[in-house]
């Protein structure tokens, strides 16, 4: 049989084709897809992809390929597929982990492995802290980073007396540290201090009472998932709010939560990272396009999941698609400045933290639900060097 011969061109494009699939950037994803956290993984997977789509699926000439894999929120699970991602498929860089406990047992190998980690939503202090390491970035944010500009702007407020309600484990202990030592630095003071168990506690009014006989200016609470619902729902069936408002950062009212909160969500104000509304082209941009491709809204997990990629794109962009030498790597990271839907982001080369703005947000009855309303844009917020000894 006779084969004819393929026009120079088409060749060229043929050769072209096979060598970008043979030298596809491999980004290992790490999140949790199954268990209590999985909505939280499947928002940033989303949010993943959506930075792949813009990009046109490719940069520098390679096609993007995301090898993902579920850590079922387990430290020992995130561990095992963290040496499979690494040993087995061979990815480039790697991107993901929504729990700190998964984010403390992975980081370690990875920075062993000399491989770069980009976290997309663990927030603990101490990969920013005591834990930083040269390969460990973060596009999402510090307790410290989110929590810190409440107190402070709580304080400016003239809102004098603060009661603090938190669920008991270790994350929102850091925010309240934070948020603590902002706000009585600034001329608050603290009214009281409760803690109701984690994952155990069903009535949190013995909590509330507390609270309201305290006589605070203001409750700032910080509770996550079904707590969150809980504690709001119960917060406004004690018709305390409007002579006790709620403050909170990151958790309480975020907007994957909104339907399940109601109108309990309402007039709560937050420092956050990132809300729906905020008018700018970039988010303006990047709302369409998820509506467009997986409906809904997208709230600040998916937003965090978008940067943790969009931060890898740009490094090997600016590599011209060169990940063989990590170090170069690395330092192409730590370079990494753009403005995307949260608006400007950049690596703080001193713990390898985003420095972003910080949103102090209300909610508000927007149409048949719930929406955000920007009170005030704090720029540029760099996460707090704690401990860190990378500079």
């Amino acid at each position: 049989m006779r084969i004819r011969a393929l026009p120079a061109a088409a060749l060229a494009c043929v050769f072209a084709t096979t060598a970008m699939a043979q030298n596809a950037l491999k980004i290992g994803v790490l999140l949790p897809m199954t268990g209590v956290f999985a909505p939280i993984g499947k928002e940033q997977l989303n949010g993943m992809q959506l930075a792949v789509d813009e990009a046109s699926g490719a940069v520098a000439g390679r096609k993007i390929e995301l090898v993902v894999e579920d850590s079922e929120a387990k430290p020992d699970v995130g561990l095992s597929k963290a040496r499979k991602l690494i040993l087995s498929d061979r990815v480039d860089a790697m991107a993901g982990i929504v729990s700190s406990a998964v984010a403390l047992a992975v980081a370690p190998y990875t920075s062993s492995q000399k491989m770069p980690l980009v976290i997309s939503n663990a927030g603990t202090n101490l990969l920013s802290g005591e834990k930083c390491d040269r390969y460990i970035f973060r596009a999402a944010y510090s307790s410290a980073q989110a929590g810190a500009p409440m107190g402070t702007w709580l304080a400016k407020q003239g809102v004098k007396n603060i009661f603090i309600l938190a669920s008991d484990f270790v994350t929102p202990h850091e925010f309240v540290a934070a948020f603590k030592d902002a706000y009585v630095k600034g001329g608050g003071t603290i009214a009281g201090e409760a803690y109701p168990p984690f994952n155990r506690t069903q009535d949190y009014g013995p909590y509330i009472s507390q609270a309201r006989a305290a006589k605070p200016g203001g409750v700032f609470a910080i509770f996550y998932g079904g707590e969150a619902v809980l504690f709001t729902k119960q917060y406004e069936s004690f018709g305390i709010k409007q002579s006790v408002p709620l403050y909170t950062s990151m958790g309480l009212t975020p907007a994957m939560l909104h339907e399940a909160e109601g109108s309990a969500a309402r007039d709560v104000v937050a420092s956050v990272n990132y809300v729906p509304e905020l008018d700018s082209p970039e988010n303006k941009k990047f709302v369409a396009a998820y509506k467009a491709k997986f409906s809904g809204v997208p709230a600040e997990f998916a937003v965090m999941g978008y940067d943790s990629i969009r931060f890898i794109i740009e490094a090997v962009r600016a590599r011209s698609g060169d990940t063989k030498d990590k170090e170069a790597l690395v330092s192409a990271l730590e370079k990494v400045s753009y403005t995307g839907p949260r608006g400007p982001m950049a690596v703080d080369p001193r713990n390898r933290g985003a420095t972003q703005n910080i949103y102090i947000a209300k909610t508000v009855k927007a149409g048949n639900g719930i929406g955000y309303e920007v009170m005030e844009t704090l720029p540029n917020i760099p996460d707090p060097v704690q401990g860190c000894n990378l500079k």
